[in-house]
């Protein structure tokens, strides 16, 4: 191996965020790295029935990489697998919301860089959604969203209104997803798109701020999917794309209809 090609190898641990058919043999990965950030890769020949790298170019796969650095897209060269979250593909709903929290990633995600809190925070939001149970899958996914959010800078704001910058205590409020988070009800008729949240919802807002949730709030589901719904506005209006993975989970969550006397779900 000359120099010049020892020069373009690195070595990086990467998840796979996505993959696609290219050639008659090769899968082209998209995988977020903790050391270069978003990395577009070619696994050559990896579609073939008795390739050894197969399994490990498969979404949310963890693998310890070597990698060839070319013009446009780098080349696998080597792949060994440290984790592959197996309890995402037990399940729709979880596998869905995985997806759902892959898109987030591969939105705000940046190239050439390192992405180490990023990696860790999406580590952590896999391993809770592979173990959740199918009732709190809508509460882990909007609490791994909402973190993802956060780490790019563009969270919604929960704890002050954002037209007067008041704190918000124990109180009904509403939310603008044009102006960026909560807004007392006095200042809402300010915002051209506003949704008015009831004190249940406006409390499940501000618990996402929090490193985990609560056992209790785990089992609000009814509650979560509705505020997926005003989150998913709220994406789509700053990165100015459908989330893709929305349809499919809007069917996941058609038995998460609210129980009696429960908050109401966000339409």
């Amino acid at each position: 191996m000359g120099n010049d090609t020892l020069s373009k190898t690195y070595r990086a641990t990467g998840i796979n965020l996505r993959r696609m058919p290219l050639g008659e043999s090769d899968w082209l990965l998209t995988i977020l790295t903790r050391e270069n950030g978003l990395v577009r890769a070619v696994a050559k020949g990896a579609r073939k029935a008795n390739a050894r790298i197969g399994g490990r170019t498969e979404q949310f796969v963890v693998n310890d990489l070597q990698l060839y650095r070319g013009r446009s897209l780098d080349q696998l060269t080597q792949a060994e697998s440290i984790t592959a979250f197996g309890g995402l593909r037990q399940e729709l709903g979880r596998l869905t919301a995985a997806q759902y929290l892959a898109e987030g990633v591969l939105q705000s995600a940046t190239e050439n860089q390192p992405q180490e809190e990023l990696f860790d925070l999406l580590m952590l939001h896999l391993g809770r959604l592979a173990g959740a149970p199918s009732r709190q899958v809508a509460a882990r996914l909007v609490h791994g969203l909402f973190q993802l959010l956060a780490v790019g800078g563009v969270a919604p704001e929960v704890h002050f209104c954002t037209v007067s910058h008041r704190p918000i205590h124990a109180e009904a409020a509403g939310f603008s997803v044009e102006g960026g988070g909560l807004v007392a009800l006095e200042c809402l008729p300010q915002e051209r798109v506003g949704y008015r949240l009831e004190l249940p919802q406006v409390a499940a807002l501000q618990l996402l701020a929090s490193v985990d949730l609560t056992a209790t709030s785990l089992e609000w589901d009814a509650l979560w999917v509705g505020i997926e719904r005003l989150l998913r506005r709220y994406i789509e209006f700053h990165f100015e794309r459908p989330v893709r993975s929305a349809e499919l989970l809007e069917l996941c969550f058609e038995a998460s209809a609210p129980a009696a006397g429960s908050p109401p779900i966000i339409n």
